[in-house]
């Protein structure tokens, strides 16, 4: 079950609606182990699920839900081996990446501009290494939300752009598209988009001797 609430005056939040979904049954549906979750500037959210099968084999899920719309609930099998660490939606809020416990990265996209099919054509590999964190590159663009304008009509009057540089440029300053990762035993990891397609990844170590831990939730 999931309901919304929004301010009212004194303070007070009124329900705004309820919604109710199908319950799963727990035989076939369960929490995956760490939860992963992230919220999109488009209002769009993503967490993970396990689906077990009769032979009890799990088949780790990503579930896409809008929040203006949340009764409709997209599930995507991730094809990821692992418990999936980490979700982190990219600025425009219409790619996510998914890492796991075995250090694979998928980058997810809209297909055609639908929230509700999405398709990874493009990751990285730290085979073996868990992902513990991950970022998307920034691209250099960033707004500022002035507070004592938050009633004003006009949007250019509420925000205002901030001068950032972005995390790697191109030559003649264009920002590079990709993303950063550490895993549990101190790699980071830097893959870059080509616009060809192509990923060229780097590794590098946060410090010379490195020992390999394993969370024992990630199984």
């Amino acid at each position: 079950m999931c309901d919304l609430r929004r301010p009212a005056a004194g303070g007070m939040m009124d329900l705004a609606y309820v919604c109710e979904w199908e319950k799963w049954s727990k035989s076939t549906h369960c929490p995956s182990v760490p939860l992963a979750c992230a919220w999109s500037c488009r209002n769009l959210i993503a967490f993970t699920m396990d689906l077990r099968s009769d032979d009890q084999d799990l088949t780790r899920m990503i579930h896409i839900l809008d929040t203006e719309h949340p009764w409709d609930l997209h599930s995507i099998p991730s094809e990821h081996r692992e418990a999936i660490t980490c979700l982190e939606w990219d600025q425009s809020g219409s790619r996510l990446l998914s890492a796991d416990a075995d250090g694979q990265i998928k980058c997810w996209s809209m297909a055609d501009h639908l929230a509700n099919s999405w398709e990874s054509s493009v990751g990285s590999l730290v085979e073996g290494d868990p992902i513990v964190a991950l970022s998307w590159l920034h691209n250099g663009v960033k707004l500022a939300l002035h507070v004592e304008k938050s009633g004003a009509s006009s949007f250019g009057e509420k925000f205002s752009r901030v001068k950032f540089s972005p995390s790697l440029t191109l030559f003649g300053g264009k920002p590079m598209e990709g993303w950063i990762a550490v895993t549990v035993s101190g790699l980071v990891t830097v893959s870059l988009l080509k616009p060809s397609g192509q990923v060229l990844t780097s590794t590098e170590s946060l410090c010379r001797l490195r020992v390999s831990l394993c969370h024992p939730g990630w199984s």
